[in-house]
């Protein structure tokens, strides 16, 4: 393995103005230098294409690429196709990035890893601090990367926080226009991948916003999930049948997650998607006898297989998720 290669750095810009100061400047603060950075302003109506601009004039390794509003995934996908690295870093505009998240990452590569997945840390107002502590590092086989993505056993399955080698995306880029684009994409791109490695420190820095996706108004786009969690699982089973199991649990989850937004908003919204998670619990209730389904979601499940009202009440009491 090549010292120092480039590393590519996809950052998707829409309406950050206010946080997007921190999250570049979490960028330019790398102990790894040699980056190209990929801002991709996605039709910004704010300032944050003009900051960009801005800081794209005062560091030479920032390229801006300013388009019209395509959502995410077409973000990303600009993102992809520019990039002239050999890796591939995904950075959403709000959040930020340890100084020693590249450099940490790059390093834990060698000949037959394809993906580098770093910790992840939460945050409101104060950026974290930087540590540049040892760290322990995990090396795992592509189908139990896979099957802890699907449990959510220290690794889940969104796109930023990973580096990946970017041969990885040469054939499969994310769904446009779509909600939920990391569900649909990364396990296929972790089918592709040889081994993964898991660097043990929290690099990637997520910021807790009040508008976000999972947090806000549910509404008639939201009701793809139920598509895009039916097909991740369907790829799954034909393709990685060792976690068919694992795929099917984490469809249930995600239903039960999408009943609670949706009786949050009246418990007689989206009939129609109501009545197909319920037939789903039903189908594979024999899903709460495997030994990793947890207790909490096996309570959920058989609640709602009695009554709403009584799921609703379970669910609203116990939330933390």
């Amino acid at each position: 393995m090549q010292s120092d290669e480039l590393v590519s750095i996809v950052v998707p810009v829409y309406n950050v103005e206010i946080y997007l100061t921190c999250c570049i400047e979490s960028i330019l603060a790398q102990t790894y230098k040699n980056m190209e950075i990929i801002l991709v302003d996605d039709g910004s109506t704010d300032s944050s294409g003009n900051i960009c601009d801005g800081y794209a004039e005062k560091d030479k390794r920032i390229r801006v690429i300013h388009k019209e509003n395509g959502g995410l995934s077409d973000a990303r996908n600009v993102g992809i196709q520019a990039a002239t690295g050999s890796y591939i870093f995904f950075l959403d505009g709000d959040d930020a990035i340890s100084s020693y998240a590249i450099s940490k990452l790059y390093e834990a590569f060698c000949d037959d890893i394809d993906i580098a997945i770093g910790g992840m840390k939460q945050f409101k107002d104060s950026v974290p601090k930087s540590e540049d502590k040892r760290c322990n590092t995990t090396v795992i086989e592509n189908v139990e990367a896979i099957r802890r993505m699907l449990l959510h056993e220290g690794i889940g399955h969104e796109a930023w926080g990973k580096m990946y080698r970017r041969d990885l995306w040469k054939e499969n880029l994310f769904p446009k226009g779509m909600l939920y684009e990391d569900y649909a994409t990364i396990y296929k791109i972790s089918r592709k991948s040889n081994k993964v490695i898991i660097v043990d420190e929290q690099l990637y820095w997520y910021r807790i916003r009040s508008g976000s996706i999972m947090k806000s108004r549910i509404s008639q786009n939201d009701m793809i999930l139920i598509k895009v969690a039916a097909d991740t699982t369907d790829y799954l089973r034909k393709e990685v049948p060792e976690v068919e199991g694992e795929a099917q649990y984490l469809q249930m989850v995600t239903y039960l997650k999408l009943m609670k937004r949706i009786l949050d908003v009246d418990f007689n919204a989206f009939s129609r998607e109501q009545m197909e998670i319920v037939d789903y619990i039903k189908n594979y209730k024999h899903l709460l006898q495997k030994p990793f389904v947890k207790f909490k979601d096996k309570v959920k499940a058989e609640s709602l297989l009695i009554s709403r009202y009584l799921f609703y009440a379970i669910y609203t009491f116990g939330k933390k998720d």
